[in-house]
């Protein structure tokens, strides 16, 4: 398995606005871009995306101008399917199917119950995941 220097993703650069004063509509922003890949820390992988769901709350950030709780840029999607290429050696080179939320169990919104929000997900080439 080869390990990217980089993780390719399209992200959120602004979502689609509307100027109620003036009526006048400005396109959203996809930008196709580099980040880097993090250090794997104990308990987790890197998966290498083949597929990625992109849902109606994904089209109403991009669409609508849905608020979202990080701001721009954003990479969206979520419920993938990919192949570990790094990590825990039991896990390289197997196929795997990544949920839409993904609590962490560690976070202050995992531990007050919001785990729903703690969402690890994305349009990229490549992300990490814990086990």
């Amino acid at each position: 398995m080869t390990v990217p220097d980089k993780i390719m993703t399209w992200q959120m650069a602004q979502p689609t606005a509307f100027n109620r004063e003036t009526k006048e509509t400005t396109p959203g922003n996809l930008e196709k871009t580099e980040i880097p890949v993090p250090d794997l820390g104990p308990g987790e992988v890197l998966v290498e995306v083949a597929g990625c769901g992109v849902c109606h709350t994904d089209l109403g950030y991009f669409y609508d101008g849905v608020p979202t709780v990080s701001k721009p840029p954003l990479t969206l999607g979520h419920e993938i399917a990919g192949t570990v290429v790094a990590g825990d050696e039991a896990w390289i080179g197997k196929e795997v199917i990544i949920p839409a939320v993904m609590p962490c169990r560690k976070c202050i919104l995992c531990k007050t119950g919001r785990g729903n929000r703690n969402k690890r997900g994305s349009i990229c080439r490549s992300l990490i995941v814990a086990l």
